[in-house]
């Protein structure tokens, strides 16, 4: 054998092993943290997603994502420019308004106890996960209207975030996947469970007389509310059998004479046209306005929507008509016909629900 081979021989050793002790470095520089969920009084645990399990850093990610207008067009719209914290991680407008100045067709809906919200997101439920909620936004025309080939290349050519994907998900090469992963974890800690509804269960402190009144209107057939917000699903305070609902806004002879289809627009299904995603009733001192559309500017507009009675179509929930036809019968009115001090009271309980911890 030649002195040549024993060198080139030992060349190869050489880079054999520095190539293992590299890999061998990288694979412990990637290591993450998990995410403890905190044990909430009253509250089921929080689900556990096996295929993207939460870690300190994917949610430190999540939160820089969620808080960083490169994911929009002209770089001046995040996440949270429509759901904003102050405001229950919800938006002020009617309906919100995107990077070109557009409004955007339905009101952006508060973020918050995702985590317990089942089945489909956004108010229409075209999708049932919050990986895939998280797609949406960044390419629609009406909100950050950027394609997400240039997201990723805005990303991929960033070193601040390079940095941070490896931290979080060991990879060099980022797609959006990992972007709605990373955004996922973060949603799943916006959790608010210290309103005065929290701590009375918790027998921290009492309601008031108004409070506990309005607690009972809420929960028996006087208020009808439990039938889709239970109080058995603290929460989100959404009933368990129900997910969408139409809740008699609008008055139409024929489904298709809706001006928003609402989860028929997904489904395609006659009987779903007009129905919506259930909100949760969570920090509603902060979220208005309210309803898909946005037309009720306070909750006082809602609770008087509710006494006068839904508005018919074919397919208003049947337990509405069903109630709604019983107190025809045998009242003369439509709707619930509560007194001003019933409303009054329906609304200190409904206003017992708000964190104020949470928005600050």
């Amino acid at each position: 054998m030649t002195k040549k081979f024993f060198i080139s021989l030992f060349l190869l050793c050489t880079f054999s092993l520095l190539f293992v002790f590299s890999c061998k470095k990288n694979e412990e520089a990637f290591k993450t943290t998990p995410y403890v969920a905190p044990k909430i009084p009253g509250f089921r645990d929080m689900p556990v997603d096996a295929n993207n399990p939460m870690t300190v850093e994917g949610i430190a990610l999540g939160k820089k994502l969620f808080f960083d207008p490169i994911l929009s067009r002209d770089s001046t719209l995040a996440c949270a420019g429509c759901h904003k914290q102050a405001d229950g991680f919800s938006d002020i407008r009617r309906l919100s308004r995107g990077v070109d100045d557009l409004f955007g067709r339905r009101n952006a809906q508060a973020l918050v106890n995702l985590a317990w919200q089942k089945d489909r997101f956004f108010w229409d439920g075209r999708v049932s996960t919050l990986r895939e909620q998280a797609l949406k936004p960044v390419e629609d025309a009406l909100e950050m209207h950027l394609p997400w080939a240039i997201a990723e290349f805005r990303l991929q050519n960033n070193t601040v975030y390079k940095d941070l994907f490896f931290k979080a998900f060991g990879i060099h090469s980022i797609t959006k996947e990992y972007v709605t992963k990373a955004i996922e974890q973060f949603e799943m800690t916006l959790v608010s469970y210290n309103s005065k509804f929290d701590k009375y269960t918790r027998g921290e402190v009492p309601l008031s007389i108004s409070e506990i009144k309005g607690f009972d209107i809420f929960k028996t057939e006087k208020g009808d509310c439990f039938h889709c917000h239970s109080s058995t699903a603290p929460e989100v305070f959404i009933s368990p059998d129900r997910t969408f609902a139409n809740n008699g806004l609008d008055s139409v002879d024929n489904v298709t004479d809706f001006l928003d289809f609402g989860l028929g627009e997904f489904t395609n299904d006659l009987a779903d046209y007009g129905r919506f995603k259930i909100p949760s009733l969570r920090n509603l001192a902060f979220t208005a306005p309210y309803m898909h559309d946005g037309r009720f500017q306070t909750l006082d507009e809602v609770i008087d929507f509710y006494s006068d009675g839904p508005k018919g179509s074919p397919t208003l929930e049947p337990i509405m008509r069903e109630k709604a036809n019983k107190r025809l019968e045998t009242t003369g009115h439509w709707g619930l016909d509560l007194t001003p001090s019933q409303k009054a009271d329906l609304k200190a309980f409904l206003l017992t629900l708000s964190d104020s911890s949470f928005v600050r």
